[in-house]
């Protein structure tokens, strides 16, 4: 079956020409220039922080009443303008890892990040690592195995330039390797513009539906991976679940431009990104809209060397609109400017800022089975 996919933006040049010159369109060091990039914490921060775990750790706080962050949300309430009017990115340091147990920063981490917005559950605890079930919206990013092939594990790969399915992607780190495990960031926009100048042809391809491997109905479903919307850039990308998606023989082929632009935002996005290296107590926050991340590997060993992240996903409440077309709402759930959206199962009855509590519906289950299947194991188990 030939499925037609459609442009869903058509910018004037006006507009085009506005995006290009936005604080989020950066290249290389020109992040660094952000205030809130390498931001250190002031010490009546770190205390706010400190004084939020011993709170949150009290028997009697039970509804966590007695957290308060008075100087540090202040400070996030302008990180996340950075993020949503800004350049998109920021990087706080100093954040008290190395005095408390991962269980009590993994707490004070959460309700930080909700000083911004709502968490969106990442994963249900039946279905992803084992080490990922303390809860839903928290995920530990650790190495379990060298092989990204093994089912439920996590493992130490590299990464290309990718997008999460959420509005605002967060780690804090707790410890890193030894060598190795570097985050890289470019700017969606950059490479947009870029394309748009060196191959038009291309970029105006990128502007149309391509198809995704997905977890729901049929496990393929279409989406831009650029869009324009109310003088908004967002974009949504993952090179592996597009790969994916051509396994399965209903869902729509790429076209030769598409594969063509899908290989230069990797050459350009290495070209006009940064690589950062992030250390024990560095939080990272990325707008998934216009930043596209990724990472190099990093040997496996024990102790002060085993990489640990803590990620978030959240829904600023400042979070731009997205279109209300159909493949937005499948994508996403949600469209609404500040809506909790994306994350684990959007489109569940469950909204995406609560957790999963019940047995998943027979056809839910059925197409999420051949979905994690594919994730892990590759064609054989999607057909």
């Amino acid at each position: 079956m030939k499925t037609e996919l459609k442009a869903v933006s058509n910018q004037s040049n006006q507009e085009l020409a506005t995006l290009a010159n936005c604080a989020a369109a950066w290249k290389g060091d020109e992040l660094l220039n952000s205030t809130y990039w390498n931001y250190q914490l002031t010490s009546v921060e770190v205390w706010e922080i400190e004084a939020a775990i011993r709170n949150l750790n009290h028997p009697q706080n039970i509804d966590n009443s007695d957290i308060q962050f008075n100087q540090f949300s202040k400070t996030l309430a302008k990180v996340s303008e950075e993020l949503e009017n800004g350049k998109g990115a920021v990087l706080l340091k100093g954040v008290p890892v190395d005095r408390y147990s991962e269980a009590e920063i993994a707490k004070v981490y959460l309700a930080m990040c909700k000083l911004m917005g709502t968490p969106i559950r990442e994963s249900n605890s039946d279905f992803d690592s084992p080490r990922r079930n303390q809860t839903q919206f928290i995920t530990y990013i650790r190495a379990e195995a060298a092989d990204s092939t093994q089912e439920g594990k996590q493992s130490n790969d590299a990464f290309k330039l990718h997008t999460d399915r959420c509005d605002a992607n967060s780690l804090l780190c707790i410890r890193q390797a030894r060598t190795g495990g570097e985050n890289y960031l470019a700017s969606a926009m950059t490479i947009y513009n870029e394309m748009r100048q060196s191959h038009p042809d291309i970029a105006e391809e990128l502007l149309k539906e391509i198809p995704f491997f997905f977890e729901g109905e049929n496990n393929w479903t279409t989406y831009p991976l650029w869009c324009i919307h109310k003088g908004k850039f967002t974009t949504q990308y993952s090179s592996a679940y597009v790969s994916l998606s051509q396994l399965i023989p209903e869902a729509p082929r790429l076209t030769e431009k598409q594969k063509q632009g899908l290989e230069l935002l990797q050459e350009i996005g290495l070209r006009v990104g940064i690589k950062i290296r992030l250390e024990p107590g560095d939080w990272l926050i990325t707008n998934n809209h216009v930043i596209y991340h990724s990472r190099t590997s990093w040997p496996i060993e024990p102790g002060q060397y085993d990489r640990l992240l803590l990620r978030t996903w959240y829904t600023p409440f400042n979070s731009r609109e997205l279109p209300d077309t159909q493949s937005f709402k499948t994508f996403w759930g949600e469209v609404e400017a500040g809506k909790p959206k994306g994350g684990f199962l959007p489109n569940h009855p469950t909204p995406p800022d609560q957790p999963i509590t019940e047995p998943l519906s027979e056809t839910d289950a059925y197409w999420l089975a051949k979905y994690m299947k594919g994730r892990w194991r590759g064609v054989d188990n999607i057909k």
